[in-house]
This record gives C-alpha cells, sequence and structure tokens, in this order.
C-alpha cells in the first residue's frame, strides 16, 4: 500500500530516484494509485543477455506471452484451423506491406528516423526494420521522460543487445539526470502544469532529436485503432509515417507471437501501454483488444486546460 518501503517495487513505484516518491500521486488523492501505477519488479541493468532476454528481468517477467490475452475466439474443431489459417494469411499480408513501407522509406528518405517509446506496436517495427536488413539506415531515437518506469530503460538495453545497435537518447534539455530534473523543477511538475511538463520532457526533446538528425522522414507507432485523434491516420502523412496505421493491437501481438520478439516486461503484469509512472496503469485483459483499449490506461487523471480528456502528450500536435 503507499505505505510500504520504497525499494518495494511489488506494492510501491520502484524509484530511479528516492526522490520520485508517492507524494505526487497522493496529492492527487487517488486512492487506488498503489495497485494501478505499481510494476512488479524493482530497478535493475541487465548485466548478461540470452535470447534476448536479461535473466534477472526473467525472474518476474518471462515475457513467455503467457499473460497476454488473445482478440479472437478461435472455436474448435475446423473452425480453429480456418480462423488461425485466416488469420496466418492476414498478418503475412501485413508484414509483406510493412517491408514494402520499410524499403520505400529507406529508398525514398535521405535519414529516416524511428521514435520507440518500446510498447508493443514499436516492437513490431524495429524487428521489422531488422529483418529488412537497414537498421544501419534508420536511426532510432528513444526520450526518457525522467518520468518512465524502471523496466522502461531496462528494456531498451535489452533489445539493443538484441538487435546490435545503440538508440540516440534524448531528454529535458537542462538536466542530466532525474535527480536533477526533480531539484529543479519539482517531483509534481506535471501537476503545476502538465503542458509545460510536456514541453519540458517530452516535446522540446523529440523536437531537438528530429532536428539534430537532420530527419526527412518520422516512422512512428501511431495507429488508427489506437482511437480519438488517430482514427483517421493514413500511412504517409507527409514527414511522418506511419507504418502500422492500418493494424490493430491483436495484429501486433500475432507478430509478436510469431516472431518470438521480445516484449517490455510489464506486460507481463497487466500493463497493455507504457508511458510515465505517475500516469500509466494497467488494463483488464478482456479491454486490451478493443478499439482504444490499448492506451485506456494511458494520460490517467490528466486534463488538458479546456478541461477535455487528455489522449496526445503533444509531440504527435501539429
Amino acid at each position: 500500500g503507499l505505505g510500504a518501503p520504497a525499494g518495494d517495487s511489488r506494492t510501491g513505484f520502484p524509484p530511479r530516484s528516492t526522490m520520485f516518491t508517492f507524494r505526487s500521486v497522493v496529492a492527487l488523492g487517488l486512492a487506488v494509485a498503489a495497485q494501478a501505477f505499481a510494476p512488479s519488479a524493482g530497478v535493475r541493468r541487465a548485466t548478461s543477455l540470452r535470447m534476448a532476454l536479461s535473466p534477472e528481468l526473467v525472474k518476474d517477467f518471462p515475457r513467455d506471452f503467457k499473460n497476454i490475452p488473445l482478440g479472437t475466439e478461435y472455436g474448435e474443431g475446423f473452425d480453429l484451423d480456418a480462423n488461425k489459417a485466416v488469420e496466418a494469411r492476414k498478418i503475412q499480408a501485413l508484414e509483406d506491406e510493412l517491408k514494402t513501407t520499410i524499403d520505400t522509406i529507406v529508398a525514398e528518405k535521405k535519414t529516416p528516423v524511428f521514435t520507440t517509446a518500446l510498447i508493443a506496436g514499436d516492437c513490431v517495427i524495429l524487428d521489422a526494420i531488422h529483418k529488412a536488413g537497414v537498421l544501419d539506415k534508420v536511426k532510432v531515437v528513444f526520450i526518457d521522460t525522467f518520468h518512465l518506469f524502471p523496466e522502461s530503460i531496462d528494456f531498451l538495453a535489452e533489445v539493443e543487445n538484441h538487435y546490435g545497435f545503440k538508440a540516440e537518447t534524448y531528454h529535458c534539455a537542462d538536466c542530466a539526470t532525474p535527480e536533477e530534473y526533480w531539484e529543479k523543477y519539482g517531483e509534481d511538475s506535471w501537476m503545476k502544469d502538465i503542458d509545460e511538463y510536456d514541453r519540458l520532457c517530452k516535446v522540446e526533446p523529440l523536437q531537438r532529436a528530429l532536428k539534430e538528425t537532420g530527419t526527412d522522414c518520422w516512422i512512428n507507432g501511431r495507429r488508427r485503432d489506437h482511437g480519438a485523434e488517430r482514427a483517421a491516420l493514413p500511412v504517409y502523412e507527409g514527414f511522418k509515417v506511419n507504418p502500422l496505421a492500418f493494424w490493430s493491437f491483436e495484429d501486433c501481438w500475432t507478430y509478436l507471437r510469431k516472431h518470438n520478439v521480445p516484449y517490455h516486461p510489464l506486460h507481463d503484469v497487466g500493463f497493455s501501454s507504457l508511458g510515465d509512472v505517475q500516469s500509466t496503469k494497467k488494463v483488464a485483459l478482456d479491454v486490451w483488444m478493443t478499439y482504444g483499449g490499448e492506451r485506456s490506461g494511458r494520460f490517467q487523471n490528466l486534463v488538458n486546460k479546456d478541461g477535455s480528456a487528455k489522449t496526445e502528450c503533444g509531440i504527435h500536435s501539429k
């Protein structure tokens, strides 16, 4: 509960610093904060990797897909076999189109960049870029908001080792560490002014990354089934390319299962999507594959200045 020791990640946040405590969440009056926001393992750094997974992380997060829900009722007998065959043909068609999109980007653009938040769809794109043999031609950018789950930082190290690349990490411009950020702006800066928090920790770092990489193409993982502002996304959107625009969350997991792709540790314990610790909660498994369900645990208790529910952090705003 709220009185649990700071280092006990099974009952409270596993803070990246002793400065990041429950105070911010308590201030919101969230009675279920500890249960809703708590991941299941503490801060760890990958030491050795086997089949892309850190032995330490595997102790709590096996990534064997057993805790990931299915979105289809396949039936039995003939229905089971026929539905599985339909699914296989569908995912192959999506894969073929994804490869065509990646090949087109590499052929037509000079300096493509892929921004990853390490969620399921991003894992699909990264794996597809690797399979296409063009990971050396696409820069991978990661935005560290200083408020991420520690497992997100651990997982970044896993995928870097698995695919043999190094992401270019960006964060708040005038702070080198989470501790420095909290000392300068406070632990609850996101509560005081969410737009300013987004600007400092997400929007400005992303804009700086796009500028410094000199990119002419921003690959990202937005999809139509995310809902809200994303419901009518095309694949090609000017400067942006959304390779998974027509995929569903279920399609992403079908791909990950098919190719045994490493996925974020916290998916194993009920998080359908991952963002900042203070505004992300677990989502009921029967909601995961519904329209907009993946992101239904994001931006919890956050509102825009006009009072509307927050569904975007600002990096994709025009």
